[in-house]
């Protein structure tokens, strides 16, 4: 490669294993093996001593024998107001321990490429709340890296599946179960856009509770005939963790497993048949299913409107979830992606894709993607004149074109209300998708466009007319990202000085249904009557994040902001994070 800006690292940072992946400057992208060899690292740290610490298949070994002073599946605690953990004396917080790992990938990619790595994008599980992606872009940060910007893990992996197949337009549910998270999104692929139309998901449910429930049957059968529990102890229930994910993993191939288990003087083996299995994880399953069933029906579509089923995540290899999927959709999913590394590799496209229009192998790929879907619209028009014997028309197929921007949204003027939003927000347009480097390209050969949509609602908490608190969406759930929204409030009492946004987010019509994920205040106001006219503008970045813009319209005073959000470090802890990632040795 040309130089170290070249490189954009695509990073999977997964709950149970992490990998990454770069393309190489023939457009060729493919996964980074770690410094053992393998393609996935183990998102397992563990800290031997002070400032000292293994990532990976060593910390998976040792945490058996010190669990104490081990951590896994830390990207169910992302976002976590307050939590941290502490080891050797010195406090982590989830972005600390997960910068960890990040920094573990980031040196490994070093050594194999022998070049500094810098930048990086890195996926998130789809229905990850805007707390969970700001902690994550924190944690790169910490690793040393310029996160340039988050993608979703479904989008990222429909990438890695679909770059090579533009020409038909198809519409895509990518079922995305990994260790710790599940994702259901549907997919369109329009000529050569990749546009998120919906997702809905569970970030608390992964192959981590099939685990668990394996665990707790063997404990639950040890307990009862020895009368005590392996659970009890650290060290014993982590040796009963590994045999026990050992054993899942062997279901998905073989009938039956036995799994050994001493603890206190005691052995036995507990022999688990997959039936067993799949019916101890039934409501797991079952759990799947409803989401994928909730998110066709909320946007009006039934299994027969989806064209291809693909796949993601390490557990989507249990033989139950493949039997559910054909169940539920009647038609088996894509062979030919790799389930634990597709996401990275999307990843790594979506950086040169996004982030540099000028990389070498860019103008080849994206030649070679027109000249494939005019090739495809081609044989498509003389299949057509062979059944219908009409003439094709004159002139020749072209790629389709990305959607023309629509002009953004014009300020509403105040009506009824006061302290909340004056009627509904306006409609809500789709910016560039890459707002970096303005791209040149030859005529004929458009832009590959990576269009990911919001997961979830934001909103403002505001007052109504009679003054009790009510939610005001901006930008609703599924909107495509990035995007802005404007909305207009107004003085709720006569002489206010200052004017504070809470910003929600999340589905319900209370306070208490949704998350408050921040706040601007815009203070310093001359003191007017209830009814002066406030706008407060959402912008909704590409990687995910929010930033909001509160304007006094009479005045013109106005106040910027990313929103501080809950689960986020300040900036004097943020520095102090990094110090402390820094000093820690990582290997």
């Amino acid at each position: 490669m040309a130089s170290i800006d070249d490189i954009i690292l695509g990073i999977d940072l997964g709950t149970t294993f992490s990998a990454m992946a770069v393309v190489d400057e023939h457009g060729k992208a493919g996964v980074l093996p770690n410094s053992e060899g393998h393609p996935t690292t183990p998102s397992v740290v563990h800290f031997y001593e002070p400032s000292s610490c293994v990532v990976g298949e060593e910390a998976v070994k040792i945490i058996v024998a010190d669990p104490e002073n081990a951590v896994r599946v830390i990207k169910r605690h992302m976002g976590d107001e307050g939590f941290t953990l502490e080891f050797h004396g010195e406090e982590y917080t989830p972005q600390a321990i997960s910068a960890l790992i990040l920094k573990k990938l980031r040196e490994d990619a070093e050594e194999a490429l022998s070049f500094p790595i810098r930048r990086a994008v890195i996926t998130v599980p789809a229905y990850f709340n805007s707390a969970q992606r700001a902690a994550t872009a924190e944690a790169g940060k910490l690793a040393g890296l310029e996160v340039l910007s988050m993608i979703n893990e479904p989008t990222a992996a429909a990438i890695a599946h679909g770059l090579e197949r533009f020409g038909a337009d198809r519409r895509m549910l990518v079922f995305d179960l990994g260790g710790g998270t599940f994702d259901v999104t549907i997919m369109d692929i329009e000529g050569i856009t990749f546009r998120t139309v919906a997702s809905d998901g569970d970030a608390h449910l992964g192959g981590k509770d099939w685990d668990d429930r394996l665990l707790n049957h063997v404990a639950d059968t040890f307990a009862a005939e020895f009368k005590v529990d392996p659970r009890d102890d650290p060290q014993p229930y982590q040796e009963l963790y590994q045999r026990c994910l050992a054993a899942k993993i062997a279901l998905s191939t073989k009938p039956k497993a036995a799994i050994t288990v001493n603890h206190k003087g005691h052995r036995t083996v507990v022999k688990v048949s997959r039936a067993q299995f799949e019916e101890l994880t039934r409501d797991l399953v079952a759990r799947c299913a409803e989401i994928c069933e909730l998110l066709l029906a909320r946007e009006s579509l039934a299994w027969s409107d989806i064209d291809e089923i693909l796949l993601v995540g390490g557990s989507t290899r249990m033989p139950m979830i493949r039997e559910q999927v054909l169940a539920l959709a009647g038609q088996a999913d894509a062979p030919e992606i790799n389930p634990e590394e597709c996401v990275a590799i999307g990843a790594a496209l979506a950086g040169v894709l996004r982030h540099q229009p000028d990389h070498p192998a860019l103008r080849r790929v994206r030649q070679g993607l027109a000249d494939q879907a005019r090739a495809r619209q081609a044989a498509e028009l003389e299949a057509m004149l062979d059944e219908d014997g009409d003439a094709p028309p004159d002139e020749s197929p072209e790629v389709p074109l990305p959607p023309v921007v629509p002009p953004p949204p014009t300020p509403v003027e105040p009506e009824e209300l006061v302290g909340a939003a004056l009627n509904n927000p306006p409609s809500i347009p789709a910016l560039p998708s890459a707002p970096m480097e303005e791209e040149v390209t030859d005529p004929g050969i458009p832009a590959v466009e990576i269009l990911d949509a919001s997961t979830h609602p934001l909103g403002v908490i505001a007052l109504n007319e009679e003054l009790e608190e009510m939610l005001v969406v901006l930008i609703p759930a599924a909107t495509t990202i990035p995007c802005e929204c404007q909305g207009r409030f107004a003085y709720a009492y006569d002489g206010m000085t200052a004017v504070r946004v809470e910003i929600c987010e999340g589905h319900g019509a209370r306070r208490e249904e949704v998350a408050v994920i921040g706040e601007v205040i815009l203070d310093d106001l001359p003191p007017r009557p209830r009814g002066t006219p406030i706008d407060v503008v959402y912008r909704y970045t590409i990687d995910a994040r929010l930033e909001v813009e509160v304007l006094d319209v009479e005045t013109g005073a106005m106040r910027q902001a990313e929103v501080q959000l809950t689960g986020s470090i300040s900036a004097d802890d943020a520095e102090a994070a990094q110090d402390q990632i820094s000093e820690t040795k990582v290997r």
